[in-house]
């Protein structure tokens, strides 16, 4: 099974505390002392307390290497345990004239320790050059682990595994996954040494992705002499310098810069060549191996994996999230365009679309397992449209969308109220439960789709088509407020069949659908955080939710579509703003703090730990939604027309002094910065040739007179000399601004 099926039938496994870490002593769980920050260079914003950002100094944020080589940047540990180190274990980083010498008396039970850090996760094929080793010499083994706490070392760790394999963490389900014995060496990597062609760099025939530490140790009598430890870094391998990012953010905030390039990075650790997708499940006895072409990519090609570490196949639902990052930061559209074709080529006969590569038989058994992801499928070709503006790529795929859209309101039609639900198609698999009810999360999301569909039909100029989705879209809308809106507790319901649980996902994606009005988007809102708000973020539902259906967690998904919400609900006064931004620092802010650092997770449970302990994917796309949310909402910057076409730069400040950054476009970058001020707000935006665009300014509840490059075009009260100004009392717009540089000022009066 997948993360999300096993998760769906054994929720949440609470993490052990008090995890021994490789060679020093237990730090408390959740504790930031359990995580060093991830290395970015002196005096930068990752290693310095109180680090203050500078406008355009955005660089110094950038967690990826500028090359496809990376060096650990120190030993963890070096334990001996029934063996022996001798010389200095600073000879694996090159800081040393003679190489460490590693003895065993016996086998791995035994072997020394030597445990490098990377000083963040990365992901490759590790290097190790050897001296020498004695006559008949052992196996030289390397184990990898994304975090401290679960690299097993002591006897009871991840189920048994620092017998089988010491110092790696879980990354095969069917092989120690919580719960389940740890039978065998799955996870650990052979590196093959002949001592007659001695002294040689030794790389590591198979990659390993998503990993900060390497924990070097032998299996038999003898000793190995270990010089240089080095990684061919293999994520991203067609950027050539994955720190050459095309788009980027920054702001008066030090911690929201962080997640925004963290976001970015974790991305970038799910991008891989398409032939490096793991095939589940193993057969017994197998050693892990990522070497399986996903169906129907282009073998030439990245595709976007969901994570570096593990399930590393394509999932709609991620894509949703990590399609747009791509877009803000690197622009590697090849990558985004081979992920959504491998799985629009899978389509079904009857138009259903399944949610992820069919690598093996284990994603053939869950062929139809999830109705919602056909949503995520219809959103991520508009929203590839939308960036790229890409016409080709949108009528190649044109029948499979139509074809899923159908299928989607197939299933609406066998309901007499209007309203999807799974359970006679047996798709009821979700991101992280199951219900098979008529809720208002995958409603709302269809009815999103039903509005794309009938933009896309209005480009492709086939009006009538149009009419009828928007037509549909209305109707949807109209079901889920009449059937699923509880005016008592002033938030949405999961579904009919179960009335009295108010989930994250069902409010958040209410408000970005526009199926909530003003006023339901702001009670909604205040629902989630007056009930569902933890201390680590929020939670998927409510801890005194009386159904057991869907259990509390930190899901970063849903998290994100409520971050991204707060910011779309109108609020005069900056509240719902101010919120969104508190979610991300204590949510986000919050995993920055723990091992590995810089990458985010998967998923978390009630006590704030990795919610699937040893097996969860500590680098995995869909946490990621910040780095979207910021630059399309804090910054304000998204495409309203194919290709950015047309664009609106609208900011949201919440209480940030000033923001800026630049956003690729196919006709050029558009690059935009704002100041809040006691007196004002100041916009400077610069678009291409061949874009028009929307500018806003807040604002904050008040009067403000606004000036467009010196001219006044709003007077506190109404657009004055022609200009096409309006406000909703949240924002002054100023609409069909040309290309070219621009300065929207509104001033308080």
């Amino acid at each position: 099974m997948t993360t999300r099926s096993r998760t769906r039938l054994t929720g949440l496994v609470a993490a052990a505390s008090g995890a021994l870490l490789l060679g020093v002593l237990p730090s408390p769980a959740g504790s930031a002392a359990a995580a060093p920050r991830p290395a970015a260079g002196h005096a930068g914003p990752w290693d310095t307390a109180n680090y203050r950002p500078q406008p355009g100094r955005w660089q110094p944020y950038v967690l990826a290497p500028t090359g496809h080589r990376v060096e650990p940047v120190s030993v963890l540990s070096a334990d001996p345990r029934g063996g022996a180190i001798k010389g200095d274990p600073k000879a694996v980083l090159g800081r040393a004239g003679h190489p460490v010498r590693l003895v065993s008396d016996g086998d791995r039970t035994k072997s020394p320790l030597l445990t490098l850090d990377f000083g963040k996760n990365v992901g490759g094929k590790i290097r190790v050059h050897v001296d020498g080793a004695s006559a008949t010499p052992p196996k030289l083994h390397v184990c990898f682990s994304e975090s401290r706490q679960f690299a097993a070392v002591q006897p009871q760790d991840n189920n048994g595994q620092a017998a089988h394999a010491p110092g790696c963490d879980t990354a095969n389900i069917w092989n120690g996954y919580p719960g389940t014995a740890y039978t065998y060496d799955s996870d650990s990597h052979t590196l093959e040494l002949d001592p007659a062609k001695l002294p040689a760099t030794l790389t590591d025939p198979q990659l390993r992705g998503g990993f900060r530490y390497a924990t070097l140790f032998l299996d038999g009598p003898g000793w190995v002499d270990v010089g240089r430890v080095s990684l061919d870094f293999t994520a991203v391998p067609n950027q050539p310098d994955p720190a050459a990012y095309k788009g980027w953010f920054l702001s008066s905030d030090n911690e929201l810069n962080k997640i925004w390039y963290a976001g970015a990075y974790t991305v970038q650790l799910n991008t891989w060549m398409s032939d490096t997708a793991k095939s589940w499940p193993y057969e017994p006895g197998e050693a892990d191996h990522a070497d399986d072409q996903v169906p129907h990519a282009d073998p030439a090609e990245e595709v976007i994996f969901d994570g570096g570490k593990r399930d590393r196949i394509v999932w709609q639902g991620d894509l949703a999230v990590q399609a747009p990052v791509t877009y803000l930061s690197t622009n590697d559209v090849p990558a985004v365009e081979n992920s959504l074709s491998s799985l629009a080529a899978q389509q079904l006969d009857d138009g259903y679309v399944p949610a992820a590569s069919l690598v093996g038989q284990h994603n053939q058994d869950e062929l139809r397992t999830y109705g919602e992801y056909v949503t995520w499928f219809v959103h991520n070709l508009y929203n590839h449209w939308l960036y790229t503006g890409d016409r080709a790529y949108l009528d190649r795929w044109w029948p499979q969308l139509t074809r899923a859209t159908a299928w989607l309101e197939k299933v609406r039609s066998t309901d007499p109220k209007g309203l999807i639900a799974f359970q006679a198609s047996g798709s009821c698999g979700h991101y992280g439960y199951g219900d098979c009810g008529h809720e208002t999360y995958v409603n709302a999301l269809y009815a999103r789709n039903l509005d794309e569909m009938a933009e896309l039909a209005g480009a492709r100029g086939t009006a009538s088509d149009a009419g009828g989705y928007a037509s549909r879209a209305a109707e949807v809308r109209k079901a889920v407020n009449e059937q699923l809106w509880d005016e008592k507790a002033g938030a949405y319901r999961l579904s009919r069949e179960i009335p009295d649980a108010y989930p994250q996902d069902a409010n958040a994606t209410a408000v970005l659908a526009g199926i909530a009005d003003r006023d339901r988007a702001g009670r909604a809102m205040d629902y989630l955080k007056r009930n569902s708000w933890g201390p680590y973020g929020a939670l998927t539902v409510s801890p005194s939710t009386p159904n057991a259906s869907i259990n509390p967690s930190y899901e970063p998904l849903p998290s994100g579509f409520e971050a991204d919400a707060r910011l779309t609900a109108a609020d005069p006064s900056g509240g719902s703003q101010k919120s969104a931004l508190e979610l991300m620092r204590t949510f986000w802010g919050y995993q920055l703090t723990q091992d590995p650092g810089g990458t985010f997770w998967e998923k978390a449970d009630v006590n704030g730990q990795p919610g699937i302990k040893q097996f969860t994917s500590l680098a995995h796309g869909w946490a990621s939604g910040p780095t979207v949310t910021l630059t399309n909402q804090v910054l304000g910057v998204r495409p309203t027309g194919p290709g950015f076409s047309t664009y609106s730069i609208v900011p949201h400040p919440g209480d940030l002094t000033w923001a800026q950054g630049s956003v690729p476009t196919p006709h050029g970058d558009i690059t935009t910065s704002w100041r809040s001020r006691a007196d004002g707000f100041v916009l400077n935006a610069t678009a291409p040739k061949g874009t028009s665009g929307r500018l806003a300014v807040p604002t904050g509840g008040k009067k403000v007179r606004v000036k467009l490059d010196g001219i006044t075009v709003w007077d506190g009260s109404r657009a004055v000399g022609g200009a096409r100004a309006t406000t909703d009392g949240v924002q002054v717009y100023v609409d069909g601004v040309a290309s070219g540089h621009h300065v929207l000022r509104a001033q308080t009066r």
